[in-house]
């Protein structure tokens, strides 16, 4: 084998590789909008709080994960058809805050289940096991296997992992100021803001934030470390490859 007939055979592995990759990903994208769709269809019903519904973390990191699934989907189509990954930041951002969103809700809820504390939440329902177990690991083991790294991130790109956390708080605290939130709908004991002592807050915002960027920097190390696996041993190409590929 020569110099380009082995250039060759290396581009035919890395395309095929490539287009695994991506179709894997579209696969999963689709997977998580299915269920994300059908489980905020499901709480709406089952729960039969209007608008309400979506005063919790989990339901609106729900949507919000499913509309990025079908930003994906569209993105890996383009990807297969034109062989060419789309690495603009402003798509891999989106898809860390999600990743960084879905982590923390199953963390949250794994925690809950400890001994340590006397209510458990339920997660076996259909609707809760998706959007706290099922919906989070496809999400985090799609973007960092799948999303194109964009370099080694600096602690304030690693806050965007966050924004969605914050857009979220902002959001819900304004309902529960103004009213539209009830005392007996508050989503989370520390967003009562009215009766939590201010050092119980600043604790509980602190933690929850900590544990954010803490995601954010571990999901985008992992995704720099195991984004090119994919096409780990892609260039060595011995004299008998030749007629397996």
């Amino acid at each position: 084998m020569d110099d380009f007939e082995r250039i060759e055979l290396i581009e035919r592995r890395f395309r095929r590789r490539y287009r695994q990759k991506k179709i894997l990903n579209l696969l999963i994208s689709a997977v998580i909008a299915v269920l994300g769709v059908s489980s905020v269809v499901y709480i709406w019903n089952y729960d039969g709080d209007g608008l309400l519904t979506f005063r919790w973390l989990t339901v609106d990191g729900t949507v919000f994960t499913t509309g990025i699934a079908l930003i994906c989907i569209a993105v890996s189509i383009y990807d297969i058809i034109q062989y060419t990954e789309i690495t603009d930041k402003s798509i891999y951002f989106m898809r860390l805050a999600s990743a960084v969103a879905e982590s923390l809700i199953m963390t949250v809820v794994l925690l809950s289940q400890l001994p340590v504390f006397p209510e458990h939440m339920h997660i076996f329902r259909y609707d809760m096991f998706n959007m706290h177990m099922l919906i989070p690991l496809l999400t985090v083991l799609s973007f960092v296997t799948n999303d194109s790294p964009i370099g080694k991130l600096t602690p304030r790109q690693k806050m965007h992992g966050t924004w969605f956390i914050t857009i979220y708080t902002a959001v819900v605290l304004t309902l529960i100021l103004t009213g539209y939130i009830p005392p007996d709908k508050i989503p989370y004991f520390f967003m009562d803001v009215v009766n939590m002592p201010l050092y119980m807050l600043a604790v509980s915002f602190l933690l929850i934030y900590g544990l954010s960027f803490l995601l954010s920097h571990l999901l985008s190390y992992l995704n720099g470390k195991l984004s090119w696996m994919w096409f780990k041993g892609v260039t060595n190409v011995e004299a008998t490859d030749e007629k397996a590929e």
